[in-house]
Protein backbone atom coordinates (compact mmCIF):
# COMPACT_ATOMS: atom_id res chain seq x y z
CA UNK A 1 0.00 0.00 0.00
CA UNK A 2 3.13 2.30 0.87
CA UNK A 3 4.08 1.87 -2.49
CA UNK A 4 0.81 3.02 -4.18
CA UNK A 5 0.61 6.11 -1.69
CA UNK A 6 4.11 6.78 -3.27
CA UNK A 7 2.76 6.98 -6.65
CA UNK A 8 -0.07 8.50 -6.32
CA UNK A 9 1.86 11.59 -4.30
CA UNK A 10 4.85 11.26 -7.35
CA UNK A 11 1.16 12.20 -9.95
CA UNK A 12 0.18 14.77 -7.89
CA UNK A 13 3.25 16.59 -7.11
CA UNK A 14 3.95 15.99 -11.50
CA UNK A 15 0.33 17.68 -12.35
CA UNK A 16 0.97 20.23 -10.03
CA UNK A 17 4.25 20.81 -12.02
CA UNK A 18 2.16 20.75 -15.40
CA UNK A 19 -0.22 22.84 -14.18
CA UNK A 20 2.44 25.77 -12.93
CA UNK A 21 4.11 25.30 -16.27
CA UNK A 22 0.83 25.72 -18.19
CA UNK A 23 -0.05 29.22 -15.65
CA UNK A 24 3.69 30.76 -16.47
CA UNK A 25 3.34 30.37 -20.42
CA UNK A 26 -0.22 31.91 -20.61
CA UNK A 27 0.99 35.00 -18.19
CA UNK A 28 3.87 35.76 -19.98
CA UNK A 29 2.64 37.85 -22.69
CA UNK A 30 0.36 40.17 -19.98
CA UNK A 31 3.28 40.92 -18.23
CA UNK A 32 5.29 42.17 -21.10
CA UNK A 33 2.07 43.92 -22.22
CA UNK A 34 1.84 45.61 -18.81
CA UNK A 35 5.00 46.48 -18.30
CA UNK A 36 5.01 48.66 -21.68
CA UNK A 37 1.57 50.00 -20.45
CA UNK A 38 3.29 50.88 -17.56
CA UNK A 39 6.61 52.18 -19.36
CA UNK A 40 4.15 54.91 -21.96
CA UNK A 41 2.17 55.95 -19.04
CA UNK A 42 5.23 56.38 -16.92
CA UNK A 43 6.66 58.02 -19.91
CA UNK A 44 3.38 60.85 -20.86
CA UNK A 45 3.90 61.63 -16.84
CA UNK A 46 7.26 61.97 -16.45
CA UNK A 47 8.16 63.68 -20.09
CA UNK A 48 9.11 66.78 -18.54
CA UNK A 49 11.30 65.04 -16.22
CA UNK A 50 12.35 62.35 -19.09
CA UNK A 51 13.08 65.58 -21.65
CA UNK A 52 15.08 67.67 -19.11
CA UNK A 53 17.46 64.67 -18.21
CA UNK A 54 17.58 62.86 -21.64
CA UNK A 55 17.60 66.34 -23.98
CA UNK A 56 15.91 65.81 -27.65
CA UNK A 57 13.33 63.25 -28.07
CA UNK A 58 15.60 60.98 -29.85
CA UNK A 59 18.34 60.72 -26.88
CA UNK A 60 14.44 59.73 -25.46
CA UNK A 61 13.10 57.12 -27.27
CA UNK A 62 16.69 55.72 -27.84
CA UNK A 63 17.19 55.01 -24.34
CA UNK A 64 13.38 54.18 -23.94
CA UNK A 65 13.56 51.10 -26.40
CA UNK A 66 16.53 50.31 -24.96
CA UNK A 67 15.37 49.53 -21.30
CA UNK A 68 12.09 48.18 -22.75
CA UNK A 69 14.51 45.81 -24.54
CA UNK A 70 16.30 45.26 -21.80
CA UNK A 71 13.57 44.41 -19.17
CA UNK A 72 11.26 42.12 -21.76
CA UNK A 73 14.55 40.16 -22.66
CA UNK A 74 15.06 39.63 -18.62
CA UNK A 75 11.31 38.80 -18.35
CA UNK A 76 11.57 36.32 -21.35
CA UNK A 77 14.71 34.94 -20.07
CA UNK A 78 13.82 34.50 -16.69
CA UNK A 79 10.47 32.53 -17.44
CA UNK A 80 12.23 30.23 -19.81
CA UNK A 81 14.47 28.72 -17.19
CA UNK A 82 11.72 28.65 -14.54
CA UNK A 83 9.41 26.72 -17.19
CA UNK A 84 12.53 24.59 -18.05
CA UNK A 85 13.48 23.68 -14.30
CA UNK A 86 10.28 23.06 -13.58
CA UNK A 87 9.74 20.58 -16.96
CA UNK A 88 12.74 19.05 -15.55
CA UNK A 89 11.59 18.41 -12.32
CA UNK A 90 8.81 16.70 -14.24
CA UNK A 91 10.29 14.46 -16.20
CA UNK A 92 12.98 13.44 -13.24
CA UNK A 93 9.33 12.66 -11.27
CA UNK A 94 7.84 10.66 -14.25
CA UNK A 95 11.05 8.57 -14.45
CA UNK A 96 10.65 7.67 -10.69
CA UNK A 97 6.92 6.89 -11.34
CA UNK A 98 8.14 4.78 -14.50
CA UNK A 99 10.71 3.11 -11.98
CA UNK A 100 7.68 2.55 -9.33
CA UNK A 101 4.96 1.29 -11.64
CA UNK A 102 6.85 -1.00 -14.02
CA UNK A 103 6.47 -4.92 -13.17
CA UNK A 104 9.47 -6.45 -11.63
CA UNK A 105 10.09 -10.08 -12.77
CA UNK A 106 11.49 -12.12 -9.88
CA UNK A 107 13.64 -15.33 -10.75
CA UNK A 108 13.24 -18.20 -9.27
CA UNK A 109 16.16 -20.58 -8.82
CA UNK A 110 14.22 -24.16 -8.70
Amino acid sequence: MSKNKEILEHQKKQNTLKTQVKEIKRKLPTYIIGFLLFAFVSLYFLENTFYNYFGKNVNLIIIIVVILSVFSLFILIRSYLKVKQLQRESKSIGSKLYKLMKLETETKDE
